[in-house]
């Protein structure tokens, strides 16, 4: 009899284990594409290839407005609580180069200070064609495009003649600092398929409230400007091989970009509230209400965004719960 209640037991064990794992398997799992521009992942929501691009809130309404109705906002909010609280956009330098990073924070905070990163933002809106009715009345009579040459000075981005510039002392400059000053050059590397941040229009001219900002950055040391673009998953390895000098592409804070490279203060261009979403087809919004949703789903990021980031945090992490 003992026997018999053994085989039983064992029985029923094998068999309840095998049910939890034919469960398991027929759980649809997530699945997390990666590419290097952006165009690549609304090309493949278009043609149905996936089901969801994640991206932030003011480039998720710019496609969504651009598509004739073929997208929707999901609607779906990632939280953001759980990475701290840094706001804005940041430029990165190679770890230990805080010479050169405290130049930059300097200019960058005398640009906010004076507002001039707000209508440099609201500038690179009309350029880019993304403009609001916000954006149009800080512009105002402000030209949006300088009539000068465009040569390799970038001097078109902005004129800074007339404008407010830190006093800096670059006596003790060292590092990397110390070599942009002695070749009168700062090299920046940028991916330029962000909106109104940094953008290529249709003549291959690079232009962006950021491009606006390193050119101020880069006038504050009294060097000249060349833009290095790439794309989004090589910017940071240029910064770290030393192909170029810094970047600014559209970077938000995170902490493991903290821990590998100098990152600037952040700064910010619209008080709108910004969020990181999900767009998906325009026939199935209504499917998404919530993170859960999207798990089983095919997903595209942009490879080391903060995309990325938040749907392995926050929807890959939930399958099996």
């Amino acid at each position: 009899m003992k026997k018999l209640i053994k085989v039983l037991f064992v029985s029923i064990l094998v068999f309840a284990l095998c049910a939890c794992s034919s469960n398991n398997d027929s759980q649809p799992k997530t699945e997390l594409e990666l590419v290097t521009t952006l165009d690549q992942a609304i090309l493949s929501l278009s043609s149905g290839k996936c089901d969801a691009v994640a991206l932030d809130s003011t480039t998720a309404q710019n496609y969504v407005a651009s598509s004739n109705g073929q997208f929707a906002m999901s609607g779906v909010k990632f939280d953001l609580t759980m990475y701290g609280d840094y706001e804005g956009n940041v430029a990165a330098a190679k770890k230990g180069e805080t010479s050169l990073m405290d130049a930059v924070n300097t200019c960058i905070n005398t640009a906010t200070e004076n507002n001039y990163y707000t209508l440099w933002t609201a500038i690179a809106k009309v350029q880019s064609e993304t403009a609001d009715e916000k954006a149009l009345a800080i512009i105002g009579d402000t030209p949006v495009f300088l009539d000068v040459t465009i040569d390799d000075t970038y001097a078109y981005l902005l004129d800074t003649t007339d404008l407010v510039k830190p006093q800096l002392d670059l006596s003790n400059a060292d590092g990397i600092l110390k070599k942009i000053l002695e070749k009168g050059e700062m090299v920046i590397a940028t991916s330029p398929d962000y909106p109104a941040n940094e953008f290529i229009t249709e003549d291959g001219t690079v232009y962006g409230c950021e491009m606006m900002l390193a050119k101020y950055v880069a006038d504050c040391l009294g060097v000249k400007l060349k833009i290095e673009t790439m794309d989004f998953s090589a910017v940071l390895t240029a910064v770290d091989t030393g192909k170029v000098d810094m970047s600014f592409s559209g970077f938000g804070w995170k902490a493991d970009r903290a821990e590998a490279f100098e990152l600037s203060v952040g700064y910010v261009g619209d008080d709108e509230v910004s969020y990181h979403t999900l767009i998906v087809p325009a026939d199935k919004a209504d499917q998404y209400k919530e993170l859960s949703d999207f798990v089983g789903k095919h997903i595209i990021a942009q490879a080391s965004s903060l995309q990325q980031m938040y749907v392995e945090d926050q929807i890959l992490a939930l399958e099996g719960e």
